[in-house]
C-alpha cells in the first residue's frame, strides 16, 4: 500500500514537473510564490506613521505658509503693485513644483 502511494506522488510531482518544462519551453512565465516575505514589525509601522503625520504636517504648514506670504504682499507693498508681485510669486511657486516633480518622476523610471 505504501509503494502505491508513494508511486502516485511520484507521477504526480513529475507530471507537474513535465508541465512547468512544457510551459517554459513555449515561453509562459510561471507563477513563483515568494514564501520569504518580510513580516514587518511594529517598529516599521511606527515609523511609517511618524512619516505620515510629518508629511501631512509638512502640507499643512505649507499651505499655510504659502497664505501668510500673499497677505505679506499686500501689506509690503503699495496697492498697484500687489497683483504683479503675487502673479510672480505664484510663478515661483510653479516652477519649483514642476521642477520637484520632475525630480521624482525621472527618479522613479531609472
Amino acid at each position: 500500500m505504501n509503494e502505491d502511494n508513494t508511486g502516485s506522488r511520484e507521477s504526480i510531482t513529475s507530471d507537474t514537473a513535465v508541465t512547468e518544462e512544457e510551459s517554459m519551453s513555449k515561453g509562459y512565465i510561471s507563477r513563483v510564490r515568494n514564501t520569504d516575505k518580510k513580516n514587518k514589525s511594529p517598529e516599521e509601522y511606527f515609523r511609517w506613521a511618524v512619516f505620515g503625520i510629518t508629511m501631512l504636517l509638512l502640507f499643512i504648514a505649507a499651505i499655510q505658509f504659502y497664505f501668510s506670504m500673499q497677505d505679506a504682499i499686500s501689506t509690503w507693498f503699495e496697492w498697484e503693485y500687489v497683483s504683479l508681485f503675487k502673479s510672480v510669486y505664484n510663478l515661483v511657486i510653479i516652477g519649483l513644483c514642476v521642477y520637484i516633480i520632475k525630480l521624482f518622476v525621472f527618479r522613479k523610471q531609472a
